[in-house]
């Protein structure tokens, strides 16, 4: 009995067991992709090959990110753990210098307190030393953090009557004396915001449910049924033949395990692509094979890779977000290798000029009066201009 073909709509896995590894993947790009035959390529098709594209650019800028990331960490690190080690040594020397000399008369009234201002901030910048440091406690100790005033009732109904504009709730001064704290209140109207917010959308996905299903939600529902099959059915193609324990030779049956390994995480991140490359492996698909597919399979491919991009997207951009943070710059993954060492670079640079200019000034100021007033003069100047750049940016909406 000659044996039927295969379906039009199927990946026509052949019955042979896979001998070679995963293709690289700009290699399986090419060949999952639909080639143009004598035909034009139909809209799903393009699609498909569009999104087969985009899956891919988005894995490998995760993979190169990943690699910048693991060879610029360490050493990025260290060298800003060394640099911030030196500006505290350089921070504890210039608050001992201040210090020894508000013990000696000589300057006036108003460069004394400019001197305490200036050792109430180098005293509490300096991160705190493991071993215990019973002098330097007691030089925090003597210049203490002034306790911030009380706000004003004015102030506090204009921040209850900015509260009351933005959550549509009437907030009144019993509401703050009640919570503690202006902090406290903001936090507290954020959780009942966020309780309503909750209930509203458990609402409205209950009235969603007793709605009856329109055509195109019925349509919507059957195209996500058929991606899920599709992505189910091309696991369990793989997973019959890269079984382990069908497989006698202990290496094969290594190698199958691995295989098999890779599948089921692909299968539970709901990575079709990886899938798909699989099958290139397991010579379950071909070229051919691609532009045998019909276009309502090809549009449940399409959805699964929608799916998939948007999850590479979310994860990209997670990945920048973390980076940024670990290292202190901006991430992009679509940025070159060389703008992100060029920017850690800058970092480190801005971070040795701070240093090597504190211990200049340290060494300038030591026994010289003239040139510590001259200092101090500096250094209001520079507060004033922070304090106008700060009034500008607020201006136009920043908030520090």
């Amino acid at each position: 009995m000659t044996a039927s073909p295969p379906p039009a709509d199927d990946l026509s896995p052949p019955p042979s067991c896979p001998d070679a590894a995963a293709p690289a993947p700009a290699q399986a790009l090419q060949r999952l992709k639909v080639a143009p035959a004598e035909q034009p390529l139909s809209a799903a098709q393009k699609k498909f090959n569009r999104l087969l594209a985009r899956v891919n650019s988005l894995e490998r800028q995760l993979e190169q990110l990943q690699q910048s990331a693991d060879a610029l960490r360490a050493p990025h690190l260290q060298r800003m753990d060394a640099l911030r080690q030196r500006m505290a040594q350089a921070q504890r020397a210039m608050a001992q210098l201040l210090h020894a000399r508000l013990q000696r008369p000589g300057l006036t009234a108003a460069q004394q307190r400019a001197v305490r201002a200036l050792l109430r901030d180098l005293v509490h910048a300096v991160p705190p030393s493991p071993q215990p440091e019973p002098e330097w406690a007691a030089l925090r100790a003597a210049y203490p953090r002034p306790v911030p005033a009380a706000p004003s009732p004015e102030a506090l109904q204009q921040l209850l009557d900015v509260l009351s504009a933005a959550s549509g709730e009437t907030l009144e001064l019993s509401d703050l004396e009640d919570a503690g704290s202006p902090e406290a209140l903001i936090e507290a109207l954020a959780e009942r915001l966020h309780a309503q917010d909750e209930a509203r959308r458990a609402a409205a996905a209950e009235r969603r449910a007793r709605r009856k299903t329109t055509a195109r939600q019925a349509e919507a529902q059957a195209q996500a049924q058929d991606a899920r099959s599709a992505l189910r059915g091309i696991y369990r193609q793989l997973a019959s033949s890269l079984h382990p324990d069908r497989e006698p030779d202990p290496a094969e049956r290594e190698r199958k395990h691995a295989l098999m390994s890779q599948a089921n995480t692909a299968h539970e991140r709901g990575d079709l692509l990886a899938l798909l490359r699989l099958q290139l492996a397991a010579e379950q698909v071909d070229e051919a094979a691609m532009a045998r597919l019909g276009d309502a399979r090809l549009q449940s491919l399409c959805l699964l890779l929608q799916r998939q991009v948007g999850t590479l997207d979310r994860e990209l951009a997670e990945a920048e977000a973390r980076l940024a943070h670990e290292l202190g710059v901006q991430v992009r993954a679509a940025d070159p290798r060389r703008l992100l060492e060029a920017d850690l670079q800058a970092l480190q640079d801005e971070l040795q000029n701070l240093a090597e200019g504190m211990e200049h000034d340290v060494h300038a100021l030591q026994d010289d009066d003239k040139a510590l007033k001259a200092w101090l003069r500096e250094q209001a100047r520079l507060a004033r201009e922070h304090e106008r750049a700060a009034r500008e940016m607020t201006g136009f909406g920043f908030q520090f």
